[in-house]
């Protein structure tokens, strides 16, 4: 009976540990998707990797400046306006420029903080604290709780300092996506017409109008 007590009892707090390690993961991820929210328009540099497994398969390194919904995104000179609703890709190798208007989703892929608006339902989340790049960082770990889901796990790591993320790592099937954040900057003033492809910058650009 003693034994039966004991067992029940270190049953009963394991899972009050795992319970707060959950709400801790989550307290950080709110803070740290809130100070984004809060930073306004921000330009974010940055480097994109695909593996499949822990072979990395393609990379390459880019700047993005954001607002709410618009973006604008710089990779190798191919630059993409978006303006919320209409999306303009300039090739500067064709000299061309592409018009089309994606979807919100297809739009939110090409955002390394996408997932800091969806990570509240259908994963279960712990938080540890390790080292990144010479940083203190609060290492979140996310599991779909799911099968059906397309993200099945998720690695954010946050820096403890001011809850910046430096990395995310996505898993959708066996392959493995991870963004790493080299700098970013909030509070910046950008016009709407910052979101918009110039057309007066590029005057004989070809166009190819998709809409």
């Amino acid at each position: 009976m003693k034994k039966i007590i004991l067992l029940v009892f270190y049953l009963f707090t394991l899972s009050s540990f795992h319970l707060l390690y959950a709400q801790d993961a989550m307290k950080v991820l709110d803070i740290a998707a809130e100070r984004i929210q809060k930073a306004g328009n921000v330009k974010i540099e940055y480097k994109a990797s695909l593996f499949a497994g822990a072979t990395e398969k393609a990379s390459t390194s880019g700047t993005m400046w954001l607002q709410e919904s618009k973006m604008k995104l710089d990779v190798d000179g191919m630059i993409t306006w978006y303006d919320g609703k209409t999306r303009w890709l300039y090739v500067p190798s064709t000299n061309e420029v592409s018009i089309d208007e994606p979807s919100k989703k297809e739009m939110a892929a090409l955002n390394p903080y996408t997932f800091m608006g969806i990570y509240k339902k259908g994963f279960k989340m712990t938080v540890k604290e390790t080292v990144l790049r010479g940083e203190a960082v609060y290492e979140v770990y996310l599991r779909a709780k799911y099968a059906k889901m397309d993200v099945k796990e998720v690695y954010v790591d946050i820096r403890k300092s001011d809850y910046q993320p430096l990395c995310i790592r996505v898993r959708e099937d066996n392959d493995w996506q991870r963004v790493s954040v080299h700098s970013f900057q909030g509070n910046l003033n950008l016009g709407d017409n910052f979101f918009s492809f110039p057309e007066k910058d590029y005057p004989n650009v070809l166009v190819n109008d998709m809409r």
